[in-house]
């Protein structure tokens, strides 16, 4: 029997459907400003787990009630790479319930599907993560090295949990990293860069009927948004498409005005306003050259109009990542997907961005994003996994990790 067979015939698939379940039925939306609305009950979870196998998790907070989650598997046949495996435990709000067949936290299962938020973004990853580690624990850990797995908290906000493990040095020294997001049964050797920006106005109050006494703090932003918006042109112009991810989008999300006032306020002027920027670049982009661009806008508006008062603030800097598609542990994903599946998996790009961004930037680890589950189904009503795809993505990790690290250092 071989290493990969031994690992197989210990992978519980009960217990892993059992487990999402469980993990699914625990609600960890984070809202701030309610109480117990947090990752807290649901890492607790994992912990337990984790604990009862004797992996000896390490674990701490974040910020209140937002625990990080970080266990090791050790291999038998000594020193070798250190390979990580990472999945966030937070999902984020159903929304308006009348707009599921089933109960986002009910884990309800239907055939081979579950719905419930978080099935596939990303608690399936999760299980599917854990349950092939304990395969190669109880196989007896036939590798060389380690297998790290990350858990962090608030991959759907500001990523604080996956910064704080790195800040931490946990990525220190990896090999490669697998994030477990779903993909579809794409090897997604490329992620979309996530620029946040913030353009804040500040004016001065007036009658609408006597403008020239005060200062618009709306007027600026909008005449801000058209260079802004026509340089999403040039930078496609420059940088083209990519083969796997697609165009270059800048996207106002946001524009307030007055901010924390009302519409009913239509005879006065704003003296504050803010517009809010999602761009998403691809490989080869500079942030940095975008950032000055912006404010480059704003420093000859501002000198054309010295009442103008306008800030930027970068709120959060993700760059695009991309890995060779010759790299091992790519080459690992895809021989892993070959042997469950039976077909060579394509590969892929992922629109958003993942945890896998922060660990490249600050790490320099390069990562390959692969995982059970549609890509395009998170966050909408009626999430679903299909349970037999977070049992193959189990056996894949468990191939493609004894492939990765079948070679002592």
């Amino acid at each position: 029997m071989t290493a990969g067979d031994s690992a197989l015939h210990h992978l519980d698939s009960a217990g892993m459907r059992d487990f999402l379940a469980r993990f699914v039925q625990i609600p960890s939306v984070y809202l701030p400003d309610t109480a117990g609305a947090n990752e807290s009950a649901a890492a607790a979870f994992v912990v337990d787990v984790l604990t009862e196998w004797g992996l000896n998790p390490t674990v701490w907070e974040v910020q209140p009630g937002r625990p990080n989650i970080v266990a090791e598997l050790h291999g038998s046949f000594g020193a070798g790479a250190l390979l990580l495996m990472e999945g966030h435990t937070d999902v984020v709000t159903p929304g308006n319930l009348a707009n599921w067949t089933y109960p986002p936290f009910g884990a309800t299962v239907v055939g081979d599907r579950m719905y419930g938020r978080g099935t596939a973004d990303m608690k399936s990853g999760v299980a599917a993560m854990l349950y092939a580690v304990r395969a190669l624990q109880l196989a007896g850990s036939p590798f060389a090295g380690t297998i790290r797995l990350l858990i962090p908290v608030d991959e759907e906000g500001l990523m604080i949990g996956i910064k704080d493990i790195v800040a931490r040095g946990y990525a220190d020294g990896a090999a490669g990293a697998i994030i477990c997001e779903p993909e579809e049964h794409e090897v997604c050797t490329a992620q979309k860069g996530a620029l946040r920006l913030k353009l804040h106005s500040v004016g001065r109050v007036a009658h609408g009927a006597m403008p020239d006494e005060g200062v618009n703090a709306l007027t600026p932003l909008i005449r801000l948004l058209n260079p802004i918006i026509d340089l999403q042109a040039e930078l496609r112009s420059t940088h083209g498409d990519h083969p796997l991810l697609g165009k270059i989008y800048i996207s106002p999300t946001v524009l307030r005005a007055p901010i924390g006032g009302d519409a009913s306020q239509v005879n006065v002027l704003p003296d504050s306003a803010d517009v809010y920027l999602d761009i998403r670049t691809i490989p080869g982009v500079n942030h940095q050259r975008i950032v000055a661009t912006i404010q480059g806008y704003i420093d000859v508006l501002c000198q054309k109009h010295p009442s103008y008062q306008v800030a930027l603030t970068i709120i959060d800097d993700r760059p695009s990542t991309e890995i060779p598609t010759s790299h091992p542990l790519v080459q690992a994903l895809r021989a892993a997907h070959l042997k469950v599946y039976g077909d060579v998996p394509p590969y892929g790009g992922v629109p958003g961005s993942t945890d896998g961004t922060i660990i490249t930037r600050d790490s320099g680890v390069p990562v390959v994003v692969y995982g059970p589950g549609h890509k395009r189904i998170p966050h909408q009503p009626d999430e679903f996994v299909h349970l037999s795809e977070v049992d193959n993505a189990a056996r894949v990790y468990i191939h493609a990790a004894l492939q990765f690290l079948s070679t002592p250092v």
